[in-house]
C-alpha cells in the first residue's frame, strides 16, 4: 500500500467529492493535501486569496482527519519564473515541487475540476501526468442528474488491468504493482500488438504471452494472460471494460513535450478517454 500520497485541490466540488469519497479508501498511511494559488501580482488579493485557501484547508483536513485519515495540508504560492515572462510558474510545478519536498508515494488527482481539465493541452493535471517522477493516480469524476459521481474507491486495487509494452519500462510497471499486491484478487496482464509485419504476428503474439506469463509468474494472485493487436489505448481501455477492471496500470515514458503533442502517446490518450481510474507510472 503507498505510505504517503499528495492530493492536490482547486476545492472545487468535484476535486472535494474525489477527496472525501476516495481517498479515505485509498488506505494511505499519509495524506498530504495541497493547493496551489497562482500569483496575481495583487499582494491585497493575494492575502485575501491566502486566508481563504487556508480556512478552507482547515476545513478539508479536519474532514479527513474525522475520517481516521492521516492528513495535514498545505497552501503554497506559484513561484515567479524569470521577470521577463512576468508569469507566475503553473501550479503544475509548485505541485511536483511539493511532492518532491514531501517524498511521496504518489500523486492522486481527480480527472475533473481545475486540476483536471485533462483533454485540455497544457492543463495543470495532464503536465503532472507527464512531468511527475512518482506514480499519478487519475480518477474519472462524472456529473449524473448535476451531482459528481466518481468509481467506488473501495477496492480500487482488486482487480487491476497492467498494460506492459514489453520495453523496459514494464519492470518498472510491474514493481509499482509490488505496493498493492497484498490487495489483489485478480490481475489482468496486457500488451498490445501495433508493430512488426503480418507475417510475424503470429510469432509476436507468441513471444508477447511468453513475456506477459514471466511477469505474472512473480505474483501469487490468479492473473489472465491477453495479447491483443490493434491500438493500444483503445485496446487498454476496452478490455478494462470488457474484464470489469476497478484500475488501469501503464507506464508512460520520458517523451519529449513537442513529439507527445505531435504523435501523442498511449498514456495521454487513456487518462483523456478511459473512466476506469488509471495509475500512470513514470518510466524516465
Amino acid at each position: 500500500m503507498f505510505r504517503k500520497i499528495l492530493f492536490p485541490t482547486d476545492f472545487s466540488e468535484v476535486s472535494l467529492h474525489v477527496l472525501e469519497n476516495c481517498i479515505p479508501k485509498i488506505g494511505a498511511e499519509e495524506v498530504i493535501v495541497v493547493h496551489v494559488i497562482e500569483y496575481v501580482g495583487d499582494l491585497n488579493a493575494l492575502e485575501t486569496l491566502q486566508m481563504e485557501a487556508k480556512r478552507k484547508m482547515d476545513e478539508v483536513v479536519g474532514k479527513l482527519k474525522d475520517m481516521g485519515v492521516n492528513a495535514k495540508g498545505f497552501v503554497t504560492i506559484g513561484s515567479v519564473v524569470p521577470a521577463i515572462s512576468r508569469e507566475a510558474r503553473c501550479p503544475s510545478i509548485e505541485i511536483l515541487d511539493k511532492a518532491y519536498c514531501e517524498m511521496v508515494d504518489a500523486i492522486v488527482i481527480p480527472s475533473k475540476g481545475k486540476y483536471a481539465k485533462i483533454v485540455t493541452i497544457g492543463s495543470t493535471a495532464l503536465n503532472v501526468v507527464r512531468r511527475s517522477n512518482v506514480p499519478v493516480l487519475v480518477i474519472r469524476c462524472d456529473y449524473i442528474e448535476g451531482k459528481p459521481v466518481v468509481a467506488d474507491c473501495e477496492g480500487i486495487f482488486k482487480k487491476p488491468l497492467v498494460a506492459l509494452d514489453l520495453s523496459p519500462c514494464s519492470d518498472i510497471v510491474v514493481s509499482t504493482l509490488r505496493i498493492f499486491e497484498d490487495e489483489v484478487e485478480k490481475c489482468t496482464f496486457l500488451h498490445v500488438i501495433d508493430y512488426g509485419a503480418v507475417e510475424e504476428l503470429e510469432e509476436n503474439i507468441a513471444k508477447a504471452r511468453k513475456a506477459l506469463e514471466i511477469y505474472a509468474d512473480k505474483f501469487k494472485f490468479e492473473s489472465e494472460i491477453l495479447v491483443e493487436t490493434g491500438d493500444p489505448a483503445k485496446e487498454i481501455i476496452s478490455k478494462a471494460v470488457e474484464r470489469k477492471s476497478t484500475l488501469i496500470v501503464l507506464g508512460k515514458t520520458g517523451r519529449s513535450l513537442i513529439k507527445e503533442l505531435l504523435l501523442g502517446s498511449v498514456a495521454t490518450a487513456v487518462v483523456k478517454e478511459s473512466k476506469t481510474p488509471a495509475l500512470i507510472v513514470p518510466c524516465k
